[in-house]
């Protein structure tokens, strides 16, 4: 259960290096080839992969997700055609079902209609284009136009990993995966359906064509699992075949003389019938999927509802209190990724939960209504600060569009006050209401929420029984999986589950502007980070805050925690420090804020995934106790058709979103939005594993 720790995190990925030629077609100079075909790239793109891959077909004859992955994502185009596949598809399914009901109306089918089909599109490229250049190569296709626009708003930064992006109203994901092939495929959780082994051919990109890839794609591929190919190299040929695919050679587009497709058939080659490294721990088993309860109306159960939802499953989200009442009730959070040098899961695993953030909120909300984007500083506020920053500067390397290091003139031009340092500047980082962003998620209509308090769970031969105090609108209610997203509260529901979180209060206070208040004054501009944090003013007052006691469960406001957040401000500048000041003289009880209580972990990561049968486990994975890696290969004992969603921290704007997704793909049977390395960093039993290696459980 190693989180690789001393990986070096940050690794910027060097775009494509290609030139335009006088068509303005576009050419890679690594590998002295075009993307696509100069004559007709569309019929080219659909003769070749989605052709053989009878798209529309298996579509109608399938349910939940389907998974297509791709070698060399290039331009987007094949992304974007076989996306055009399925917006037709979906379109055809609505219009059956309108002729079949005797509708007259046209329907158009969304997200928000109960359709569990889902399309997730996995594509791995070294060398991706940046985002003026994917753009200006779909130039080329006027008629790709409007699904063109949609990735290239969602294309992220040129970051080594995985991104993970959705489309709303298209029930598609399409995860990016910038990396080496050999790097990326062992990362993949399977199982995949479809793919498209893309790229430049053969003789001029042979790193790509490599054994990794031909035991990868037998590993992750299932009885039928269909595979499309330009070349009909020889070596690929034989490496497919070996790999257990039947394959057959067919004419070639345009000028090239042959290609290949086939499908997975498994006793072909000399690889055993099962090709499985995952972890067991990793694989839940799956069943039918009736009714999915989430317990918590935070930011972790309301992203993790909506997540489900967009997938076409019905939601019951339960809560004490209302939506996003308690930690998750604050009018302004600070919404960043706090990085560290040499700890490389924990960054990379944040770094792509706010990416992710990112392109939710931007789906989710305007701008001005519960979110700005207005930047944020991490002040280099004292000494210690200033070193620690110097050091992840010179040991990380991401693009500056994530962030950059700002001299204290720079952080005070871009703050609007004066500030005393510098610091690191997040430009598209700033503030967020979680309470708006959970009403706007629960708006799904697939979503139904009910002012509950569950007070247990039981676990029935068809599921779970969920039974609430005698005042709730609801006093039982059924359902075939639950996820428990209540933070602090999960170990009531879980008491034989070994959840090690700990509770830490934080209060906020709120300066509202005044004609006394010098803050009435002041413009600051973006959120600013020190030992406490600032945003800008929101309807008329400031959000100062938090304050963090380990081990404090007083619920009420109190004036020492008033007076720890005003020293916050020393650290945020001259007009600050003057506030500061003034705020001294006058009586600290008379300012109104709120407490909340953050759910953490010991190694401050999330917990998100399936929960583990402990007492099974432990006697059928015993042999961990000597030698981690010597685990069994059997299947692993979970407790069926339970998850969790808990652990956020003060993080959770930038870390639920993601892991809502993990906690659904694993529900649904899809591939991973996220590394397996990742997933396994999230497991809510890795303390549990832990525990029987060192012998302490």
């Amino acid at each position: 259960m190693s989180n690789n720790t001393k990986q070096p995190a940050g690794v910027r990925v060097e775009p494509a290096d290609i030139c335009w030629d006088d068509q303005g077609q576009p050419k890679s100079a690594d590998f002295d080839d075009f993307y696509f075909n100069t004559d007709s790239g569309i019929d080219e793109s659909r003769f070749v992969f989605i052709e053989p891959s009878c798209l529309p077909q298996r579509w109608s004859k399938h349910s939940g997700s389907f998974t297509l992955v791709e070698t060399g994502f290039g331009t987007g185009l094949n992304f974007i055609l076989t996306w055009l596949e399925w917006q037709k598809f979906r379109a055809d399914q609505a219009k059956a079902s309108e002729t079949s009901n005797a509708a007259n109306e046209s329907v158009q089918l969304t997200d928000t209609q109960p359709n569990t089909q889902h399309l997730h599109y996995i594509s791995i490229e070294k060398f991706p284009l940046e985002q003026h250049q994917i753009a200006q190569a779909l130039l080329l296709f006027p008629s790709l136009q409007p699904l063109a626009e949609q990735l290239i708003a969602e294309y992220p930064l040129l970051i080594k990993g995985f991104h993970s992006l959705q489309f709303k109203h298209h029930n598609l994901t399409l995860t990016l995966i910038f990396d080496d092939v050999s790097q990326a495929l062992p990362q993949l959780n399977g199982p995949v359906d479809a793919w498209y082994l893309d790229g430049f051919a053969p003789a001029k990109n042979p790193d790509m064509w490599s054994e990794v890839l031909y035991r990868s794609v037998a590993r992750l591929s299932r009885k039928n699992t269909s595979l499309a190919t330009f070349t009909a190299a020889g070596d690929v040929r034989r490496g497919l075949l070996g790999a257990g695919f039947k394959l057959q050679k067919v004419s070639g587009f345009g000028m090239k003389r042959e290609m290949m497709n086939g499908e997975f058939v498994q006793s072909q080659g000399p690889l055993p019938a099962v090709f499985e490294d995952a972890k067991p721990w990793l694989k839940p088993p799956l069943n039918a999927i009736k009714e999915i309860a989430v317990i918590g109306a935070g930011i972790a159960g309301c992203c993790t509802a909506y997540a489900l939802a967009r997938r076409g499953l019905a939601v019951t989200v339960y809560d004490t209190h209302g939506i996003a009442t308690e930690a998750s009730g604050n009018p302004q959070g600070a919404m960043y990724a706090k990085l560290a040098a040499g700890e490389a899961t924990h960054s990379n695993i944040y770094v792509q939960g706010y990416l992710q953030s990112l392109r939710w909120l931007a789906q989710q909300l305007k701008r001005g209504d519960g979110w700005d984007d207005c930047g944020l500083i991490q002040l280099a506020c004292s000494d210690k600060e200033a070193k620690r920053q110097q050091k992840f500067i010179e040991n990380t390397d991401y693009p500056s569009e994530l962030l950059h290091a700002l001299s204290q003139q720079q952080a005070c031009d871009v703050s609007g006050v004066s500030l005393a340092c510098g610091g690191l500047f997040f430009p598209n980082a700033g503030w967020v209401s979680p309470q708006r962003l959970c009403q706007e998620l629960l708006q799904h209509p697939l979503i139904e929420f009910h002012q509950a308090n569950i007070e247990q769970l039981t676990q029935t031969e068809n599921g779970w029984q969920l039974k609430a105090a005698q005042n709730a609108d609801v006093s039982i209610k059924n359902a075939s999986h639950v996820v428990i997203a209540c933070a602090n509260k999960s170990q009531q529901l879980l008491p034989n589950c070994y959840l090690p979180t700990k509770s830490i209060r934080g209060q906020l206070t709120y300066l509202a502007s005044s004609e006394y208040d010098p803050s009435a004054k002041l413009n600051l501009k973006t959120v600013l980070c020190g030992k406490g944090y600032i945003a800008p003013a929101h309807h008329g007052k400031f959000c100062l805050g938090a304050s963090y006691n380990i081990k404090d469960d007083e619920p009420k406001m109190r004036l020492q925690d008033h007076q720890k957040n005003f020293a916050y401000l020393e650290d945020f500048g001259e007009e600050f420090q003057q506030l500061h000041h003034t705020l001294k003289q006058q009586d600290a009880t008379s300012y109104p804020g709120r407490t909340g209580f953050r759910c953490t972990t010991p190694d401050y990561l999330p917990m998100a995934g399936p929960l583990l049968n402990e007492e099974e486990f432990d006697r059928e994975f015993t042999a961990i106790r000597k030698n981690l890696a010597r685990y069994p290969r059997r299947s692993a004992k979970f407790i069926n058709n339970a998850y969790l969603n808990i652990g956020h921290g003060s993080r959770g704007l930038t870390s639920a979103p993601l892991c809502a997704e993990l906690v659904a793909s694993y529900i649904c049977g899809e591939n991973f939005p996220v590394a397996k390395d990742h997933a396994e960093a999230l497991l809510p039993g890795r303390f549990y594993i832990r525990e029987m290696v060192r012998n302490k459980r």
